[in-house]
């Protein structure tokens, strides 16, 4: 596997290109709707979108409206093994991370992500949620660490299906309210590890909020 750059944040093409012209094809695959969207920020304000791990392509549902900036996205280290799936995702800007090995590489390379004033998406849950229903799991602390570390808000998003997503799904995308710093406890001066775990809680019951209200109004 090619060594990924993880020393500047590089400009591609591709994946503006590819949100306008795959957009007729992408349509009859996924029965597509999305909440929330006023909640997408359209100024400076400094965010990392926080979404439940449903699926490979969760980060293309969650950037497919026109108001949603480009996404950096944490892939695992395992996808950029092939020599055409890394020049692809690093194109449509993913970067790798070696889950479970403290890869201290990928985080330090979010943080520059939000420092140039870019978007980076992030999977709190580590993994993708497999079984238990499609009900969010616990967070990572990953994203407490990348958001404390650039005083950065979160956009919790959710990700909701009715069963493994597959072609043909009803997939909803509810974008919630930003989560400021102040309330994740920035603030804080003797702010520590206890902290960090709490934020990424905090995060992480937005999301599933989110999800329920999707499920709930499923079940009625």
């Amino acid at each position: 596997m090619k060594e990924f750059d993880y020393s500047q944040i590089k400009d591609y093409k591709l994946y503006s290109f590819l949100k306008v012209a795959a957009k007729p094809f992408f349509k009859p695959f996924y029965k597509l709707s999305f909440k929330g969207i006023e909640n997408i920020p359209q100024d400076t304000t400094r965010y990392i979108v926080a979404i439940n791990h449903t699926c490979a392509i969760d980060p293309v549902f969650v950037g497919y409206p026109k108001e949603m900036p480009v996404l950096h996205f944490m892939a695992k280290a395992e996808l950029f093994k092939n020599p055409f799936a890394a020049w692809f995702i690093t194109h449509m800007y993913g970067f790798p991370v070696k889950r479970g090995q403290g890869d201290t590489s990928a985080i330090d390379y979010g943080e520059k992500i939000i420092e140039e004033g870019h978007v980076m998406a992030i999977c709190p849950e580590g993994r993708r949620i497999k079984d238990k229903n499609g009900v969010p799991q616990k967070a990572k602390s990953g994203v407490a660490v990348i958001a404390k570390a650039t005083n950065a808000s979160v956009l919790p998003v959710a990700i909701y299906s009715n069963g493994p997503i597959k072609v043909g799904s009803k997939i909803t995308v509810s974008y919630g309210k930003l989560i400021t710093p102040d309330e994740m406890g920035f603030d804080k001066e003797d702010f520590g590890p206890h902290d960090i775990k709490r934020a990424a809680n905090l995060v992480m019951e937005r999301i599933t909020e989110l999800w329920e209200a999707e499920n709930n109004l499923e079940k009625d």
